[in-house]
């Protein structure tokens, strides 16, 4: 569909890459909120050992989280975290290796960006949740780097280009449309609006968002210092992203940035990914250790 460029962020399944991946781990946290104050407590290291362990995300019921993992047989797996007792298991057991593990609208399924048996080929897979073999959502699409879903039949899509292009797609019918060159890797869509970031250059981070419903979009209306970001709908909206070992927390109605939390104590040197449950009481977030 595109020519390909290989982008060590989107994680192209090489040996040479693998080596050059960072040591992470995924953190949990709990989120305490009130109309005055966030306070972030109780940090715990749930993967904690050497190796890649990224891109964390929620179930719906807040009960377990899926996660990227590559151990030694330098395959990408879904793995799965469960809350309650703190349990790891692994989700996915493939030929192939599968990223980003997002939870579909239709509450039956999740969907994987797959790095299929030639290596080079990126499309979209579901696996069922209660398990069974996946099976390919759109056959015409390949070099995704990353999606989400807006509603059950579009999707946002990064797209694996020189600068990286977003789109929306329409699972149906596969049609696309560009929305922006040069976006960062975070997607979020929340009630049907889509947020990304538009990176201006190396420093500089742009939210902006989409509503399909009015076919229009607001352009960098608020500046964020970091690429990854997650979405708090509390009292205000509240966008949390990392900066090295602290926890930042930016309030758009006021105009304000704060660090919510310092976790150089733990060891943490750089915050990367942050995920949030839907009810609002966890966060999961990447930390590369010192």
């Amino acid at each position: 569909m595109k020519n390909k460029t290989i982008l060590i962020s989107l994680l192209f399944i090489t040996s040479k890459i693998i080596a050059q991946l960072p040591n992470t781990d995924i953190w949990l946290l709990d989120i305490k909120a009130n109309r005055d104050s966030i306070v972030l407590k109780n940090p715990v290291n749930i993967t904690n050992r050497l190796g890649y362990d990224n891109q964390p995300s929620f179930s719906p019921d807040g009960k377990y989280i899926l996660y990227t993992s590559i151990h030694e047989d330098k395959q990408a797996d879904i793995y799965k975290y469960d809350l309650i007792t703190k349990n790891i298991s692994q989700f996915t057991k493939t030929a192939t290796s599968e990223y980003s593990p997002t939870f579909m609208p239709d509450g039956k399924n999740i969907s994987v960006v797959m790095i299929e048996a030639d290596s080079t080929t990126q499309r979209l897979w579901k696996f069922p949740i209660r398990g069974g073999p996946p099976s390919l959502i759109m056959k015409d699409i390949d070099s995704i780097g990353y999606h989400c879903w807006i509603t059950k039949d579009s999707l946002a899509l990064v797209m694996i280009t020189k600068s990286p292009t977003l789109e929306v797609v329409n699972v149906k019918t596969q049609k696309y449309k560009v929305l922006a060159s040069n976006v960062g890797r975070c997607i979020t869509s929340v009630s049907e609006t889509l947020f990304y970031v538009q990176k201006k250059d190396s420093t500089k981070y742009y939210l902006s968002n989409y509503m399909k419903s009015i076919k229009d979009r607001e352009k960098n209306y608020y500046s964020l210092p970091n690429e990854d970001y997650a979405i708090l709908l509390s009292f205000q909206p509240i966008y949390f992203t990392g900066v090295k070992s602290k926890i930042m927390a930016s309030y758009p109605f006021k105009n304000t940035d704060k660090v919510i939390l310092d976790l150089s104590n733990k060891g943490i040197k750089n915050i990367t990914r942050i995920a949030i449950s839907s009810d609002g009481t966890k966060m999961a977030i990447v930390a590369e250790s010192k």
